[in-house]
């Protein structure tokens, strides 16, 4: 029987005795997408590598052809992915600070009254 890749990978995790928890805090991924990872026929050469890195177990021997071109993802604690997470939590940032202008130009433009139903009181 043919494996899929998920399987592969979950063997691999399995094998290294890495707690699901600790891998997905290693990963910066919530438990429930490792496990949807793990039920993947195709995964990509990123995920795959990743993965590889955060358990320390290399994936070129079972996935030879997939991982042949791909460029290794910063590790965590890189100078390049603190660069990445700083831009990520300013674009973030922004963002919400842009939806709360907009939600607060919306409740000034609409002018509230309270509305009693008389009739519920009588």
């Amino acid at each position: 029987m043919v494996q899929n890749a998920g399987e592969i990978v979950e063997l691999a995790v399995r094998r290294q005795n890495i707690n699901i928890s600790e891998l997905s805090r290693r990963l910066q991924v919530n438990r429930r997408t490792l496990y949807n990872w793990f039920q993947q026929k195709k995964l990509p050469a990123e995920v795959i590598y990743s993965i590889g890195n955060a358990i320390e177990y290399d994936f070129s021997a079972d996935f030879h052809e997939s991982l042949k071109n791909v460029k290794p993802p910063p590790h965590i604690g890189s100078k390049e992915s603190e660069e990445i997470q700083a831009n990520s939590i300013n674009y973030w940032m922004e963002k919400y600070i842009s939806l709360l202008e907009d939600y607060k130009d919306l409740l000034q433009s609409r002018q509230f009254e309270p509305t009693i139903n008389k009739e519920r009181f009588v």
